[in-house]
């Protein structure tokens, strides 16, 4: 069922558009076994997107270990990295966000545990790259500091891709060839990178 409902929310995007029969039809189950598991559609979305967050930050540590980039001590590289990184996740997971988002407006704490794997990528991701700038930028700066660059610019990229998701189709939109290097290029303009 879980995995039903996930290719239904990434469909439509929207939980009030997705009906218990549609989930059970689409697993190959009953609306009594379903209700035998969960409370409501609210708390399997909630299931939904927990298992989600925790697929998410399982891909994030493959990536972390297993690709060259994320290795790499120059900054270019990684930042390049940091970016793909969410693009993929958006395109990944862009029917889920674009239901939490909708939720958060209803729910309060519906967007809470994108944030917190959010967080938990950033702890992954962020010191990698800070060192990898104050390398780059051969002077000793201040960590705080460039911490504080490296969310800031990252924060102006995820709202970017947040606004692709709820605005699509726009000028760049999630499933454009153009996203991920024009994101690319304006991550590193913010963290005084050179263009690649």
């Amino acid at each position: 069922m879980l995995e039903a409902g996930r290719d239904l929310i990434e469909a439509s995007g929207n939980v009030d558009d997705l009906s218990i029969s549609d989930i059970v039809e689409r697993a190959g189950t009953s609306i009594g076994a379903f209700y035998r598991r969960f409370d409501n559609k609210d708390v399997f979305f909630e299931v939904v997107q927990d298992r989600v967050m925790t697929e998410n930050l399982e891909v994030v540590r493959a990536e972390l270990a297993g690709h060259a980039a994320w290795r790499s001590a120059d900054a270019g590289t990684l930042a390049d990295a940091v970016v793909a990184l969410y693009v993929r996740a958006f395109r990944r997971n862009r029917g889920l966000y674009h239901a939490s988002l909708l939720r958060s407006s209803q729910r309060k704490g519906s967007w809470n545990p994108i944030k917190e794997t959010s967080e938990e990528v950033l702890g992954m991701i962020v010191p990698r790259l800070v060192a990898a700038l104050n390398e780059a930028r051969g002077r000793s700066v201040k960590r705080s500091a460039l911490d504080f660059e490296v969310r800031a610019a990252l924060q102006l990229v995820i709202g970017l891709l947040v606004n692709s998701m709820l605005h699509d189709p726009g000028p760049l939109a999630l499933s454009s060839r153009r996203l991920g290097p024009y994101l690319q290029m304006q991550f590193r303009r913010c963290l005084g990178l050179p263009d690649a």
